[in-house]
Protein backbone atom coordinates (compact mmCIF):
# COMPACT_ATOMS: atom_id res chain seq x y z
CA UNK A 1 0.00 0.00 0.00
CA UNK A 2 2.96 2.51 0.98
CA UNK A 3 4.36 1.61 -2.75
CA UNK A 4 1.41 3.25 -4.37
CA UNK A 5 1.06 5.43 -2.46
CA UNK A 6 4.26 6.30 -3.12
CA UNK A 7 4.25 6.24 -6.31
CA UNK A 8 0.88 8.26 -6.89
CA UNK A 9 2.68 11.40 -4.72
CA UNK A 10 5.88 11.19 -6.86
CA UNK A 11 3.70 11.10 -10.49
CA UNK A 12 2.13 14.20 -8.77
CA UNK A 13 5.03 16.16 -8.21
CA UNK A 14 6.79 15.09 -11.76
CA UNK A 15 3.69 16.28 -13.54
CA UNK A 16 2.53 19.33 -11.37
CA UNK A 17 5.72 21.58 -13.31
CA UNK A 18 4.31 20.26 -16.75
CA UNK A 19 0.61 21.55 -15.61
CA UNK A 20 2.54 25.24 -14.77
CA UNK A 21 4.15 24.98 -18.43
CA UNK A 22 1.22 24.73 -19.31
CA UNK A 23 -0.44 27.44 -17.72
CA UNK A 24 2.25 29.60 -18.79
CA UNK A 25 2.77 28.83 -22.47
CA UNK A 26 -1.86 29.35 -22.05
CA UNK A 27 -0.89 33.01 -20.93
CA UNK A 28 1.65 34.00 -23.66
CA UNK A 29 -0.91 32.72 -26.25
CA UNK A 30 -3.50 34.73 -24.47
CA UNK A 31 -1.40 37.78 -24.21
CA UNK A 32 -0.34 37.42 -28.11
CA UNK A 33 -3.43 36.99 -29.02
CA UNK A 34 -4.95 40.15 -27.72
CA UNK A 35 -2.15 41.79 -28.63
CA UNK A 36 -3.32 41.37 -31.65
CA UNK A 37 -1.80 43.23 -35.11
CA UNK A 38 0.56 45.14 -32.91
CA UNK A 39 2.11 41.98 -32.09
CA UNK A 40 2.79 40.56 -35.79
CA UNK A 41 3.86 44.63 -37.00
CA UNK A 42 7.48 43.77 -37.83
CA UNK A 43 9.71 43.98 -40.31
CA UNK A 44 10.02 40.13 -40.00
CA UNK A 45 6.42 39.02 -40.76
CA UNK A 46 5.84 41.69 -43.29
CA UNK A 47 9.56 40.37 -45.47
CA UNK A 48 8.00 36.75 -44.41
CA UNK A 49 4.56 37.86 -45.80
CA UNK A 50 5.81 39.14 -49.38
CA UNK A 51 8.50 36.50 -50.01
CA UNK A 52 5.72 33.35 -49.15
CA UNK A 53 3.19 35.44 -51.79
CA UNK A 54 0.69 35.35 -48.81
CA UNK A 55 -1.48 37.51 -48.93
CA UNK A 56 -5.24 38.07 -47.81
CA UNK A 57 -7.79 37.23 -50.20
CA UNK A 58 -9.45 40.63 -50.57
CA UNK A 59 -12.37 39.47 -52.60
CA UNK A 60 -13.80 38.20 -49.32
CA UNK A 61 -13.73 42.07 -47.77
CA UNK A 62 -16.71 43.60 -47.55
CA UNK A 63 -18.93 46.34 -45.95
CA UNK A 64 -19.07 44.69 -42.35
CA UNK A 65 -14.63 44.18 -42.56
CA UNK A 66 -12.52 45.92 -40.28
CA UNK A 67 -9.43 47.12 -41.67
CA UNK A 68 -6.17 49.05 -40.38
CA UNK A 69 -3.34 50.21 -42.14
CA UNK A 70 0.19 49.71 -41.16
CA UNK A 71 2.94 52.45 -42.03
CA UNK A 72 6.07 50.64 -42.64
CA UNK A 73 8.06 53.94 -41.16
CA UNK A 74 6.15 52.18 -37.78
CA UNK A 75 6.71 48.71 -37.78
CA UNK A 76 9.43 47.49 -35.17
CA UNK A 77 12.61 46.11 -35.70
CA UNK A 78 15.97 47.90 -37.06
CA UNK A 79 14.73 50.31 -39.98
CA UNK A 80 18.02 50.49 -41.48
CA UNK A 81 19.20 47.21 -41.80
CA UNK A 82 15.98 45.82 -42.62
CA UNK A 83 14.89 48.21 -45.36
CA UNK A 84 17.62 46.56 -47.59
CA UNK A 85 15.61 43.21 -46.90
CA UNK A 86 12.49 44.72 -47.31
CA UNK A 87 13.53 46.31 -50.47
CA UNK A 88 14.51 43.22 -52.02
CA UNK A 89 11.12 40.88 -51.03
CA UNK A 90 9.30 44.32 -52.68
CA UNK A 91 11.33 43.50 -55.90
CA UNK A 92 10.92 39.72 -56.04
CA UNK A 93 7.15 40.12 -55.39
CA UNK A 94 5.99 43.15 -57.56
CA UNK A 95 3.98 41.04 -59.76
CA UNK A 96 2.03 40.01 -56.54
CA UNK A 97 1.48 43.47 -55.33
CA UNK A 98 0.31 44.87 -58.47
CA UNK A 99 -2.06 41.99 -58.43
CA UNK A 100 -3.18 42.96 -55.14
CA UNK A 101 -3.72 46.18 -55.91
CA UNK A 102 -5.69 45.77 -58.84
CA UNK A 103 -8.32 43.48 -56.25
CA UNK A 104 -8.03 46.15 -54.23
CA UNK A 105 -9.14 48.88 -56.35
CA UNK A 106 -11.74 45.77 -57.35
CA UNK A 107 -13.63 45.84 -54.42
CA UNK A 108 -15.67 49.04 -53.48
CA UNK A 109 -15.59 48.27 -49.73
CA UNK A 110 -12.62 48.18 -49.09
CA UNK A 111 -11.55 50.62 -51.36
CA UNK A 112 -14.16 52.89 -49.50
CA UNK A 113 -12.37 51.75 -46.46
CA UNK A 114 -8.80 52.38 -47.17
CA UNK A 115 -9.75 55.92 -48.48
CA UNK A 116 -11.65 56.54 -45.17
CA UNK A 117 -8.64 55.32 -43.28
CA UNK A 118 -6.03 57.30 -45.85
CA UNK A 119 -4.61 54.44 -46.45
CA UNK A 120 -3.34 54.82 -50.51
CA UNK A 121 -3.55 52.36 -52.65
CA UNK A 122 -0.91 52.99 -54.98
CA UNK A 123 1.61 52.53 -51.76
CA UNK A 124 0.41 49.54 -50.56
CA UNK A 125 2.62 46.82 -50.31
CA UNK A 126 0.91 43.72 -48.56
CA UNK A 127 -2.55 42.46 -46.74
CA UNK A 128 -2.86 40.10 -44.40
CA UNK A 129 -5.82 38.48 -42.53
CA UNK A 130 -5.51 38.69 -38.69
CA UNK A 131 -6.79 35.38 -36.47
CA UNK A 132 -9.88 37.21 -35.91
CA UNK A 133 -11.47 38.32 -39.67
CA UNK A 134 -9.66 41.48 -39.93
CA UNK A 135 -7.41 42.81 -42.17
CA UNK A 136 -3.92 44.65 -41.72
CA UNK A 137 -3.43 46.46 -44.81
CA UNK A 138 0.69 48.03 -44.99
CA UNK A 139 1.79 51.03 -46.93
CA UNK A 140 5.36 51.80 -47.61
CA UNK A 141 5.15 55.16 -46.53
CA UNK A 142 9.02 55.65 -46.52
CA UNK A 143 10.07 58.51 -48.60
Amino acid sequence: MKIIATLMIAAALVSAPFVAVAQDASTATTAATEAGVSAKTNYGSLISSLNSGKMADVKTFTSASTVKCVNVSTLKGDAAGDAAALDNALTKSATLVIELKTAINANADLKAKLDTATCPIEKIVAVTTEADGSYTVYVDDRT
